[in-house]
């Protein structure tokens, strides 16, 4: 899995690299459809997306790439996404926190997967962390659904 989604990561990061022209392919040849950050775009503590396309084989989905940055000892608010998500940690470390899994400490070049409306909240390692995120978006449902620490916790 770690090949694949390196692959994957390394893919979107040459995309996002690109101009829109050159993103676009058969079912792809309305740049309006795409949403490219330039690369040269500083990053903030947070997610900062840098490409949004459709998916020409499932017209309903989308693929969404963040650049996430976490500072050291912040907790992202606890949420899901409505589809999965992969993570690519590639700088620092972070606690992996999702409801109803054993939490985890990711270090750089760890990868994960959470499932969709898995509740998760990570918390920046001592240096922070920074992560590749690549989502498989529904279009038309919300991005991040966030909800109360006391779903998280399991109350």
């Amino acid at each position: 899995m770690k090949r694949a989604l390196t692959a994957a990561v390394t893919a979107a990061t040459i995309a996002c690299s690109q101009s829109i022209p050159a993103l676009a392919h058969e079912g792809h040849d309305d740049p309006a459809a795409m949403q490219v950050t330039p690369a040269d775009e500083p990053l903030k503590p947070g997610s900062n997306m840098r490409l949004r396309a459709p998916v020409s084989a499932a017209p309903d989905l989308e693929v969404i790439v963040s650049d996430v940055i976490i500072p050291a000892g912040s907790q992202v608010p606890p949420h899901y996404h409505p589809g999965e998500e992969f993570l690519y940690l590639i700088e620092g470390s972070a606690r992996h926190i999702v409801k109803g899994e054993s939490e985890r400490m990711l270090t750089a070049g760890a990868s994960a997967v959470i499932p969709p409306n898995a509740i998760h909240a990570p918390i920046g390692g001592p240096e922070g962390a920074r992560a590749i995120v690549f989502r498989v978006h529904v279009k038309g449902q919300p991005e991040r659904i966030p909800v109360p620490a006391s779903e998280l916790e399991g109350k």
